[in-house]
């Protein structure tokens, strides 16, 4: 996988998840455990190259296997006994050696659930690419500061742009730091503890997560599935950061707003009613894909709880929650990558609603600027009383500012009406946009990187 590789379509990675793909991922993990005992000298060595020869869902028969499972209501059964007798000589009877249905379902999906991150990472670098790029276009572009949906600062697009890119990459870190937890192979036959191996099990389970380049638990508990839930965790998180983001575009919006528009070209039709309307197109499907990502949240709590050494029904709940998570947090991710490089300010609306409370959001930069000849306290009652009265009577907010007692001969209006404009009160938002922009791009470069990648797991000890 290159740099410049095309991204992987969200039906790309639905795909990874789809009925063949799932039941190739077992038949990788049957061909590499055979490998990994012949190595051991478990099986015989000619035994394992005709069982990995045949490990293939086009050898066995995806329809058979369909239909054998149907009749055994044990899909790896199924599977293992298919591909027995897809072997030629005595192979088969090796086939499946001392490993029980979890081991094999749980792996496989855990081969899968790699693919599709390597690919989610290449999205969280686009979209910090294109993060990077608005936070530095934008950077000097006044706007209104929200807090409890009311105005409160004038800051600018570039600064909302940097918090966005610094939540990012706490979930990059998040996710680098989880991945050695979450990417491991489930290797220990019946309950965990290697009963039909003896004590070649723990170099088996070593040796059969790197050939699959995945880490490895110590302790291969069926019953372990909190890393499940960890990485279905950080999808929820993901996918709150980009439903806020997309809410806050898609308020931007509206005609009261007026800040902001997806530029989705001529063709694309608003509303089938009404040819006046020009609806959000991507932002509605970010918030709504975002809602279902967070929705697996609670069954992921729920399946890593199953009764003592291990519970078919939930496994059978993590399965399907896999199934459903991944593909659905990298549609979600495409789609947040559509979003930033659709979306285009409104400079007239900007200003409007800057203008909408332009006498007032910059009083304490007037409070401020008054204090060292005043004192604060005097300082804000005077700018305080002076906002009542100007909200009262409809009065210019610097002359009566200037105009007060306490201030009489000390300030004049012009040197308060200065205060006052937003475009001189925007604190930092300009120096802190632009220092975002370069670890937004650094992050993105390693991101890409990693996933070029993805079978490079830590060593079999670490516990990180």
């Amino acid at each position: 996988m290159t740099k410049d590789a095309p991204l992987p379509a969200p039906a790309e990675i639905a795909a990874l998840f789809s009925r063949p793909s799932v039941w190739q991922s077992w038949l990788d993990v049957e061909a590499a455990l055979a490998e990994t005992q012949a190595a051991l000298g478990m099986i015989p060595a000619d035994a394992a190259r005709e069982i990995a020869a045949r490990a293939r869902l086009e050898t066995i028969g995806e329809a058979a296997l369909a239909a054998d499972i149907a009749k055994t209501r044990a899909p790896v059964v199924s599977m293992a006994r298919l591909l027995a007798r897809a072997c030629a000589g005595d192979a088969g009877g090796f086939v499946h050696w001392g490993a029980t249905t979890q081991n094999v379902v749980q792996t496989g999906r855990v081969l899968l659930m790699r693919r599709a991150h390597a690919a989610l990472m290449r999205r969280l670098a686009a979209i910090l690419d294109r993060l990077a790029a608005f936070a530095e276009a934008e950077a000097g572009t006044v706007t209104m500061a929200r807090t409890n949906i009311r105005h409160a600062l004038p800051i600018t697009f570039g600064f909302k742009a940097a918090g966005w890119i610094e939540e990012f990459l706490r979930h990059e870190a998040r996710f680098h730091d989880a991945a050695p937890r979450v990417f491991r192979a489930q290797w220990g036959g019946a309950v965990g503890a290697m009963h039909a191996v003896g004590g070649r099990g723990p170099e088996l389970n070593r040796r059969l997560a790197a050939r699959l380049g995945l880490g490895w638990h110590a302790i291969p508990s069926r019953a372990g599935l909190d890393t499940f839930a960890e990485y279905v965790l950080l999808l929820g998180l993901f996918a709150a950061t980009c439903g806020k983001i997309a809410r806050d575009l898609y308020m931007m919006m509206s005609d009261e707003f007026g800040e902001v528009i997806e530029d989705l070209g001529e063709e694309v039709i608003g509303s089938s009613t009404m040819p006046h309307k020009v609806n959000s197109k991507i932002a509605v499907n970010v918030i709504a894909l975002a809602a279902r990502v967070r929705a697996q949240v609670p069954l992921a709590l729920e399946a890593m709880q199953p009764s003592f050494e291990g519970d078919g029904a939930n496994n059978q709940m993590l399965s399907a929650l896999v199934d459903q998570a991944c593909p659905l947090a990298y549609e979600l991710a495409a789609q947040m990558e559509e979003l930033l490089g659709a979306i285009r300010l409104v400079p007239a609306g900007i200003r409007r609603n800057l203008d909408l409370s332009r006498a007032f959001i910059a009083t304490e930069n007037t409070a401020m600027a008054l204090a060292p000849i005043l004192g604060r306290t005097t300082a804000h009652a005077i700018v305080h009383h002076a906002v009542a009265e100007a909200v009262r009577t409809g009065e210019d907010l610097a002359s009566l500012i200037a105009g007060a007692p306490e201030a009489a001969g000390l300030v004049d209006a012009a040197m308060i009406r200065e205060t006052l404009d937003p475009a001189h009160y925007i604190g930092q938002s300009i120096e802190l946009a632009l220092a975002m922009v370069e670890p937004a791009r650094t992050a993105a470069r390693r991101l890409r990187a990693c996933a070029a990648s993805p079978t490079e797991m830590p060593e079999a000890g670490d516990r990180r």
